[in-house]
């Protein structure tokens, strides 16, 4: 076998990690975690100074109240995690 070495270009990398597919990637993934969390969760879109991203959280004292006794959204992460998806 040939070893083959590489470089990244990391002006390149990051190019892609801060692309609009990519948000919109995060940003569904997210959507699609904070409806599995049930009513209460929230995402949005946030922009790192490298890479895109989505965050969810609790969006009201009940919602935040039902992660803190139930680990709602860490439940959440593992399935989707597990799942594949």
């Amino acid at each position: 076998m040939s070893k083959i070495k590489f470089k990244l270009n990391g002006y390149g990398v990051r190019a892609i990690l801060k692309s609009s597919e990519i948000q919109s990637l995060c940003q569904e993934e997210a959507d699609k975690m904070a409806s599995a969390a049930g009513p209460g969760y929230v995402s949005e879109p946030r922009d790192y100074t490298q890479r895109s991203g989505a965050a969810v959280y609790p969006s009201n004292a009940d919602a935040w109240r039902d992660n803190l006794k139930n680990n709602t959204l860490e439940k959440v992460i593992r399935n989707v995690r597990s799942s594949g998806s």
